[in-house]
């Protein structure tokens, strides 16, 4: 381990080295090889013998200069390197997991090392707005002080904090409560033109710029497809959307020029709208009219997570550089379909869309991390896209030998060990060639053992053993000293599935032959084996969420889990009564099956499939 002298640092520079002490594989002393940093025109680091040397044009260039130099050799220097206008990681504070301090403070040492200039913090009702006390109640909503301590702590590293919030759409969890819920249009949605939504959004904005230094902030308004057709119509008559959005933002900029915000928001509902409730189309103009209705000062980020398609992303691009605005691209960091990222999935799209996103001259990106559905996966389970992110906007195209080299640098862990996060989800005979990668490991886990709607998306002769070889792939990784215990969730996830994935086949199968001897067996070893597994599990994954986040929103987690822990026991003492005489028959494991998705014209049964909605899988009554 390299140590180094930080003594001609200026005093905030020498702090955030001190900082990163722990997070990169290095040591202070006076004796140390003597840290060198001065602003200048273009990056570059540099190394002797006895001094490391460090050019950056950005703040923020300076820690991922030091990254870049702990490994260097003397006589080494870097290569030249781009200056996105906006490198930006979005982390999802909305679904239940919001960051604890720690963890935020963490990410934000990351980012800087890996290269990126800001942290975007999506903030749906997670922050605190005094005079609405039901905002964000009981949801771990980040307070005016926390807010504040991580904007003070991201800025000494030269990371922006942009909040990213919703003003229109997306506020279920808000709106449902006492002040709030008389002005919402649709059980999500803000009503449009009522004064108290502008009032509402006023003291978002004034409570952000008390907290936050950036002059950036995203709207939201993504997804609205209700739009006019809540109480807005039955209060105002049909109108087209494109006329109600633009009344809308046109109210939102003006609140936003009041407080001296720069707005950006996301652009599909300006697609919706035009393409009949589309977004993504390979052909077709946005009409001037719509376009003429956008203030020129909002910035459109194209957001686009999926599998590539040249034809129609070349034609996103366009159609938005069209508009005259500023425009971002935002690309996915999938971690919202379930327990287990989708790494691979993420940098495979990426390297086909980064390179178009620089052809044409978008010098702002973003890389989401969205958190669906209640957000399970680790915080911390996308570091190797981030890292894509990082080396691909800044050096154009990287070799996984780079990747594999810039991951130990930053995270004392090599690139392939952190896309094994990926393994719950890699099973033979998945290929990801959907617009959606498939995520077995959280419709299997929540597959009901008797009704068994996931029965048929699998492949019960390869599911099994697979599974365990990926515990073993990830179990490699249990000791490592910062991502360890992200490797010990999806482990114990990985051998609960092992034995669970085809247990409802398994139970299924016994039955329809007569088998009371397998039944029995069922009921008294292998379910019981499932149960003592699954409290594994759950331990471990609560070990997670708590390193990571706040504890609000674990509830949701441990009630959907306590309910499938039910359903196996439930599921042993049917098989029990049956086994013993106790009732004639089990009607749930007579009924035919139906697949619980099919395939294209010929209606053919996927083998696998996405499937991420938890109320949607687990029973066919109601939630």
């Amino acid at each position: 381990m390299l140590t180094f002298n930080p003594s001609k640092l200026s005093d905030r520079q020498r702090r955030c080295v001190e900082e990163l002490v722990g997070t990169l594989p290095f040591a202070l002393a006076e004796n140390g090889i003597l840290l060198l940093a001065e602003e200048g025109l273009d990056f570059s680091v540099k190394r002797t013998e006895s001094e490391l040397r460090i050019v950056y044009r950005s703040l923020h260039e300076l820690f991922r200069g030091f990254s870049l130099g702990i490994r260097m050799n003397a006589g080494e220097e870097s290569g030249k390197e781009d200056l996105p206008k906006l490198l930006c990681f979005m982390a999802d504070l909305s679904r239940n997991a919001v960051y604890n301090m720690e963890q935020a403070k963490r990410m934000v040492r990351w980012l800087a090392v890996c290269g990126f200039d800001s942290l975007m913090l999506y903030t749906e009702d997670t922050y605190q707005i005094p005079e609405y006390p039901y905002f964000g109640y009981m949801r771990g909503r980040l307070t005016l002080e926390e807010m504040k301590e991580l904007d003070d702590y991201a800025d000494a590293f030269g990371i922006e904090i942009i909040p990213c919030v919703q003003m229109l759409a997306h506020l279920a969890t808000a709106i449902r409560w006492p002040g709030l819920a008389s002005f919402r249009d649709t059980p999500e949605m803000l009503l449009v033109g009522d004064d108290r939504t502008y009032r509402l959004a006023d003291a978002m904005l004034k409570v952000l710029s008390q907290c936050f230094r950036s002059r950036r902030i995203n709207l939201g308004m993504d997804e609205a497809h209700n739009l006019g057709l809540g109480r807005y119509l039955a209060l105002n008559g049909y109108r087209p959307k494109e006329e109600i959005m633009a009344e809308h933002l046109a109210r939102l900029v003006e609140i936003c020029n009041n407080n001296g915000y720069a707005p950006m928001m996301w652009s599909d509902m300006f697609y919706r709208m035009t393409f009949r409730g589309l977004y993504y189309v390979p052909e077709g103009e946005i009409p001037q009219s719509v376009i003429e209705k956008v203030p020129k000062e909002v910035t459109l980020i194209y957001w686009d997570y999926f599998s590539y398609d040249e034809r129609m992303f070349r034609h996103m691009v366009k159609t938005h550089l069209r508009f005259g605005n500023p425009v971002a691209f935002a690309g996915g960091a999938w971690k919202w379909s379930g327990f287990a990222p989708h790494n691979r999935f993420s940098v495979e799209t990426l390297s086909h869309q980064l390179p178009v996103v620089r052809e044409n001259g978008i010098d702002q990106v973003i890389a989401t991390a969205w958190g669906d559905d209640g957000a399970e996966a680790s915080q911390n389970s996308v570091m190797a896209t981030i890292l894509f992110y990082a080396e691909g906007c800044r050096r154009g195209a990287v070799s996984n030998e780079w990747l594999e080299k810039r991951a130990m640098d930053v995270f004392g862990i090599g690139y392939q060990a952190l896309l094994t996060m990926d393994a719950p989800n890699e099973l033979p005979g998945i290929v990801n060639d959907d617009r959606y990668p498939y995520n077995p490991c959280k419709y299997l886990l929540y597959n009901d053992p008797m009704e068994g709607f996931f029965d048929l998306h699998l492949d019960e002769e390869t599911a099994p053993r697979a599974f365990a070889s990926n515990a073993a792939r990830l179990r490699q990784y249990v000791s490592h000293p910062q991502f360890g215990y992200v490797y010990v969730t999806l482990e114990r996830l990985c051998l609960l599935l092992e034995k669970k994935c085809d247990l409802g086949i398994r139970i299924r199968k016994a039955y329809r032959n007569g088998d009371l001897a397998e039944l029995r067996k069922l009921a008294r070893e292998e379910i019981p084996e499932v149960i003592v597994r699954l409290d594994r599990f759950l331990e471990a994954f609560r070990d997670q969420w708590h390193r990571e986040n706040k504890p609000f929103g674990f509830s949701t987690q441990e009630i959907r889990l306590g309910g499938l822990r039910q359903r196996l026991i439930g599921a042993r003492l049917r098989l029990e009564q049956y086994a013993e005489g106790g009732v004639p028959s089990l009607p749930e494991l007579e009924e035919e099956q139906l697949p619980f998705a099919i395939q294209g014209k010929n209606r053919e049964t996927k083998k696998y499939v996405y499937r991420n909605i938890w109320k949607d899988m687990v029973t066919g009554g109601l939630i």
